[in-house]
């Protein structure tokens, strides 16, 4: 990861708002260009140092200065001598370099804590890009030149952080159970995607493979399937399990130019966690398949889907094809795979979303409004088939129903349900082999 990722990163995890991030990382790029060993360049000719040798000099005692120089240093520019001697004083006891990266961004936020309150406050909660680096650049940076046009400036560049970040829409939303179900089936039939652990809808490219397959924890483990992820490069995106579902939530909208798809980074409320976690997120969550709902997650251990209704789950999974497909739900279903799927699978467990309107499914004409599209009609008629279960304990036909099952006819799954064609051919022909 680049600093401007790995910064990015570390503000989100402080508790920073997407727009706050951009803000503050806008005006550290103004300041350093990101460069954590950036000595001012006014006095690279007058101290008779560049960035590299002025930090091995402050690292090494043999310039005892730093502190009384004048000169700015590091992401932030820092320049007052009280700043720069405390700087000085946080490296130290932790043993790291000055111009050490995640040391300067430990004592930025330690500094906004203690002595900018206020602008932390609203890097905090503030949905405006443009309001969090006027914050930064006014009552944190104070650089000699608060223009208009410096500040149009700054904002300018925290935007491009924020589009290049965070997505480039508003992260203020809550998501509706058929918009969920909407584009998880979209993705699994109209995109090319290949499963790889950490991505949450990357675009299959040179540096995003690169990235899932040499950073972090997973990167061997994916390397596994780096030629499905090179079939697809340039064409297609990157997800594991509960990426796919993240990234929804997080605004993904297909953008092979965006880093992420257009999808930005633990925004909406919803966090960056794994399947069991998230999980443990939901309400209502219970192991009797007969109450879920379209839009609701199944799991299991170590992986997690979304129910999209008709016995259908969509799951980004390394089985079968190799990315975001269509499977089966064996515990409502059976294990007939249904039309247009790839498998079957038995869940463990399933739950509603926090961060998801379990809401916008209502009764036809409930509010004398018709149906409009076919989201809603197929939503629709999926709970009036679980009210049919739900109404009949027993099978009115148990005796016939056992008669096809023995006969081979039918496996006897979803004796309330309704039948596909597809399934009445079938049955039908195995009957007139009888």
């Amino acid at each position: 990861m680049d600093n401007a990722q790995k910064i990015w990163d570390k503000l989100i995890a402080a508790g920073l708002t997407p727009a706050g991030a951009a803000g503050l990382l806008g005006n550290l790029y103004a300041e350093s260009g990101l460069n954590p060993q950036n000595l001012q360049n006014t006095y690279e000719a007058k101290l008779g140092f560049t960035d590299a040798t002025y930090t091995a000099a402050v690292d090494n005692g043999t310039y005892a200065n730093f502190a009384k120089d004048c000169a700015g240093y590091g992401l932030a520019q820092w320049t007052y001598s009280t700043r720069k001697a405390t700087l000085l004083n946080y490296a130290k006891a932790q043993g790291r370099s000055i111009g050490d990266l995640e040391m300067q961004l430990g004592y930025l936020l330690q500094e906004l804590a203690s002595l900018f309150p206020v602008v932390l406050a609203t890097l905090r909660t503030t949905a405006s890009v443009r309001e969090a680096s006027d914050c930064v650049l006014l009552q944190f940076e104070r650089p000699a030149n608060q223009s208009a046009e410096n500040c149009a400036r700054r904002a300018a560049i925290a935007q491009e952080f924020y589009d290049k970040f965070a997505g480039g829409t508003s992260m203020n939303y809550i998501m509706t159970d058929a918009a969920l179900c909407a584009k998880a089936l979209d993705i699994a039939r109209n995109y090319k995607t290949s499963y790889m652990l950490g991505p949450w809808g990357w675009p299959a490219n040179d540096k995003m493979i690169a990235r899932a397959t040499t950073n972090g924890s997973n990167a061997q483990t994916n390397k596994q399937w780096l030629t499905k992820a090179n079939a697809i490069k340039g064409k297609g995106f990157l997800f594991d399990c509960v990426g796919l579902i993240k990234g929804i939530l997080w605004g993904w909208n297909g953008d092979l130019s965006r880093t992420y798809g257009g999808a930005g980074y633990a925004c909406n409320g919803v966090p960056d966690c794994d399947a069991k976690k998230m999980i443990d997120c939901c309400r209502e969550v219970s192991t009797d398949f007969s109450t879920i709902i379209p839009g609701e997650v199944v799991w299991m251990d170590g992986h997690i889907g979304i129910y999209v209704g008709g016995g259908v789950v969509v799951e980004s999974t390394p089985k079968w094809q190799g990315g975001v497909q269509c499977s089966t739900l064996a515990n409502t279903a059976g294990t007939q795979k249904q039309s247009g799927t790839v498998g079957c699978r038995t869940w463990t467990k399933h739950g509603k979303l926090p961060w998801v309107d379990y809401t916008s499914a209502k009764e036809i004409n409930e509010e004398g409004n018709d149906m409009q599209t076919y989201e809603q009609w197929k939503e629709y008629m999926d709970r009036y088939r679980q009210e049919l279960r739900a109404d009949h304990d027993q099978c009115w036909a148990e005796s016939e129903l056992a008669a096809a099952v023995a006969a081979g006819i039918t496996n006897g799954a979803r004796p309330h349900d309704f039948v596909t064609r597809e399934e009445a051919a079938i049955m039908a022909l195995r009957g007139t082999q009888q």
